[in-house]
């Protein structure tokens, strides 16, 4: 598949009211990937206005810090961990 472009993981902004991953897009919407694509370690973004794609490129390391700048926990075991802790 061709992706438009590949873009690191710390460009996209996080939309927390709708969990979804944005980017703009050069149509004039954004690439959008959910949240749950990025938790099962999906790397594409999706224009929802054109045809176009990008791949978010992101390794475990930078994937949870973008979790933890955004207070996201990263899998159902970190968010029972969290919760037992409590």
């Amino acid at each position: 598949m061709y992706e438009y472009e590949e873009v690191e993981l710390d460009e996209l902004t996080y939309d927390a009211e709708n969990q979804r991953l944005q980017y703009p897009c050069p149509c004039g919407d954004l690439f959008e990937m959910l949240l749950d694509d990025l938790l099962n370690g999906k790397d594409i973004a999706q224009c929802p206005t054109c045809s176009l794609t990008v791949k978010v490129l992101y390794t475990s390391d930078a994937r949870l810090a973008f979790l933890a700048k955004h207070n996201i926990a990263g899998t159902p075991i970190e968010a029972a961990t969290e919760v037992i802790a409590a």
